[in-house]
């Protein structure tokens, strides 16, 4: 799936304060302790909402993403604030746009569960440096029982009735990190980087998903995606009641790190 579709409007939809993100970086850095001239890679860079603060840090960014409309969005803020960054049109399901052995730390968030996990797994092993590089994974996590983690669950459950099954963040990674374990690598406790509250309405979460070009991060034939979508605005309906109605839910970004080699 590409997201040049929901590039303008996609950090209203999905992105973090910038509050959030400042702390993202700090506690990032607190990990890997970046040193000047560290080689940084960001897989699934998006529009750099959340990447910016990295930016600030002393190390050489790259960042790429399938998506040349959220890079631009991206290359738009670099500028006006004044920074630097190498940025990339590429698709990380084929070879990442960095040399072998070149790269300290390698960051995604909520990009990596559209790749292939082994795909990912020897990208990650092939561009850091050996020993001591890093693999850094991060995502936003709600309670079970906030509105868009209870629309996201019925969603995917009526997905998978229609006979589709929607890509697993938690899955993918897992397997990642499992095949560089196995290569020796040191998997750290995860760690919450930022938590903040915002107000959300079930229908923002419907009108999403309607404007996306598929569902749970795969493609679906329309008809299929409608159907689901029909049915699932029903069902909240009678769950929820008024869909415009706003409702304050917790947020928190995690992330997960190994050292690898």
């Amino acid at each position: 799936m590409l997201y040049d579709d929901q590039a303008t409007g996609f950090d209203e939809r999905a992105g973090v304060p910038e509050e959030a993100a400042r702390a993202v970086a700090d506690a990032l850095a607190e990990i890997v302790g970046p040193v000047k001239g560290q080689r940084w890679l960001e897989v699934g860079a998006g529009t750099g909402a959340l990447s910016l603060p990295l930016l600030r840090l002393p190390i050489r960014y790259t960042g790429f993403d399938r998506s040349a409309a959220m890079l631009q969005v991206f290359r738009e803020r670099v500028e006006a604030a004044g920074l630097a960054a190498e940025l990339h049109v590429a698709d990380g399901g084929e070879r990442w746009p960095a040399e072998d052995a070149g790269t300290d730390v390698v960051f995604s968030a909520r990009a990596l569960h559209h790749l292939d996990p082994a795909h990912a797994a020897a990208e990650v092993r092939r561009v850091l440096r050996a020993p001591g590089g890093w693999l850094v994974l991060g995502r936003v996590r709600r309670p079970p029982d906030s509105v868009k983690s209870v629309l996201r669950r019925q969603m995917r459950s009526m997905l998978q009735a229609q006979g589709f099954a929607g890509r697993s963040h938690d899955a993918r990674a897992g397997a990642v990190f499992a095949a560089l374990e196995q290569a020796g690598g040191r998997r750290m406790e995860p760690r919450i980087a930022a938590r903040w509250t915002h107000p959300h309405r079930p229908a923002d979460s419907l009108a999403a998903w309607e404007g996306k070009s598929g569902l749970a991060g795969i493609d679906v034939p329309a008809e299929a995606k409608a159907r689901v979508l029909a049915d699932l605005r029903a069902w909240a309906q009678a769950a929820l009641g008024d869909l415009g109605q706003p409702r304050e839910q917790e947020e928190s970004f995690e992330l997960d790190a190994i050292r690898v080699g």
